[in-house]
């Protein structure tokens, strides 16, 4: 094994969440199962379990969580949670690609099918597979996902999106004249998109395919902010005191602000997609060793284009917390407005007419007596809505079909049509940002050492910054060389 940080910088593809990282661990920092999985000779310490148990004492919450779009984040397609129309208008021809493609429901299961037609208008290219998972809760889009027999995960070309009435589209990074046919579902994709899944002991190396074992967990489940409850559910059945019963688990309610807010960065902080090492994971961190309460930088660093080159007002569909904490409401409260400020985690979103009211309704909470004083001296409307004219619904760069809402809180928005139909990006090499990548969150590294080492990293690891980066990552390897141990 060679020492332990020279060996994750070398392996560029386990650094990146978005370009398919693959160094995965089914263990916590200290030890604590993280996937279902116990290795050999070691005592659980607080594994994760089935999410259901936690409905015996919280019956309530469990039900209003299941409604949510975080809890509908991923699962197996049936009659009861599918949105789409299987009966019409399943056909989509891609012109880009000249490539046909249909949505099946036979024999109680989902298929993709694609084809193209040759000169002698037949079939041919045909490929069918089976739909096995779903991935989105709706609200925005959904992609469909085909399991391999060696338990890997394929997400197909065409997605289904919530606009206009709903409609099949090329998912996120297919609208080109050659999309993929085998994109592989990535570990890291998987952190985001689900609770955590068991995987094989042993896939903690860089060259290894993601595969999953047994059925994957179906939706994120209360773990993902509470913490492993093997400990809080073993207390609970032996009868503990209440109050270690509580001291088992993660409450986030007696969390201080920032580990609140990072409870949801996990996961909803993304300062780009595009070609950057926005997140670089910690060297001797596994992508599913996170748990809830600890310090987010201890599990993943944040890396940013530089201030003033173009990209300070761009808009992706993970940008909600990247949005939010440029906004003066959420850089002057000095910590005390967080996501679950306006977020109720355990209850779905409010839709409508509803959420313009509900959402308002926060906002008046700190600026009621200002927004008062300009009614009376006819400065701004008396209005109800706050959030449609400083938090307008956007179309994303990325996922050019969805519109989401801009969590950056502006007094005056742009005047441009913020919602106007936009082309899927493929950049070439020459049209992607060559420059400086600078730490974004924390905004200082922890220590001296770490920051011209992860530093050197994030500027060579998507070839934005090489000229710099490769001299500093020379002197970082020289003073640390590679060795056996």
């Amino acid at each position: 094994m060679k020492s332990k940080w020279w060996f994750s910088l070398c392996c560029e593809a386990g650094l990146i969440f978005c370009a398919g990282g693959l160094i995965v661990s089914t263990w916590g920092k200290t030890g604590t199962p993280v996937a279902g999985l116990t290795p050999p000779n070691s005592t659980p310490v607080n594994e994760h379990v089935d999410s259901q148990l936690c409905a015996h004492c919280h019956r309530q919450i469990y039900e209003d969580y299941r409604q949510t779009g975080m809890a509908k984040s991923l699962f197996k397609p049936a009659s009861a949670n599918t949105i789409e129309n299987y009966k019409e208008n399943t056909h989509f021809y891609h012109s880009l690609s000249d490539t046909h493609y249909s949505m099946i429901f036979r024999d109680q299961a989902y298929y993709q099918r694609r084809w193209q037609i040759d000169s002698d208008g037949n079939e041919t290219n045909v490929e069918e597979m089976k739909i096995d998972y779903v991935i989105g809760a709706g609200d925005h889009s959904r992609a469909y996902l085909h399991r391999t027999a060696r338990g890997t995960l394929i997400e197909l070309p065409l997605g289904w999106y919530t606009e206009r009435g709903g409609y099949w589209g090329m998912s996120p990074g297919f609208d080109s004249s050659h999309p993929q046919t085998r994109r592989l579902v990535s570990y890291g994709c998987m952190f985001c998109h689900d609770a955590y899944p068991q995987v094989p002991i042993g896939t903690d190396v860089p060259d290894a395919d993601p595969v999953f074992i047994g059925d994957l967990p179906e939706g994120i489940d209360c773990q993902r902010c509470h913490g492993p409850g093997g400990q809080h559910i073993r207390a609970a059945q032996a009868g503990a005191e209440f109050s270690e019963i509580r001291s088992r688990i993660v409450n986030p309610a007696r969390l201080s602000s920032k580990l609140q807010m990072e409870l949801c960065m996990q996961c909803h902080l993304e300062p780009t997609s595009g070609r950057l090492p926005a997140l670089v994971r910690r060297f001797n961190r596994g992508i599913f060793s996170h748990i809830p309460g600890q310090p987010l930088e201890d599990y993943v660093l944040y890396f940013d284009h530089a201030p003033n080159t173009g990209y300070d007002d761009k808009f992706e569909f993970v940008s909600v917390a990247y949005r939010l904490r440029k906004s003066r409401c959420f850089l002057k409260s000095k910590g005390a407005l967080t996501c679950l400020s306006c977020h109720n985690p355990h209850r779905k979103l409010p839709a409508g007419e509803e959420a313009k009211s509900y959402y308002s309704e926060q906002c008046r909470h700190c600026h009621e007596a200002v927004i008062t004083t300009l009614v009376a001296q006819r400065k701004h409307p008396d209005v109800a809505d706050c959030v449609s004219c400083h938090m307008p619904k956007r179309r994303t760069e990325d996922v050019v079909h969805a519109l989401i809402t801009d969590h950056f809180i502006q007094r005056k928005v742009p005047m441009r049509d913020l919602q106007a139909e936009l082309q899927e990006r493929h950049l070439t090499d020459a049209e992607e940002y060559h420059g400086e990548v600078v730490p974004y969150y924390p905004s200082l590294l922890p220590t001296a050492s770490e920051i011209s080492r992860y530093l050197a990293v994030a500027q060579v690891a998507r070839q934005n910054n090489l000229e710099k980066g490769v001299t500093e990552l020379a002197r970082e390897i020289s003073q640390d060389p590679p060795r056996e141990q």
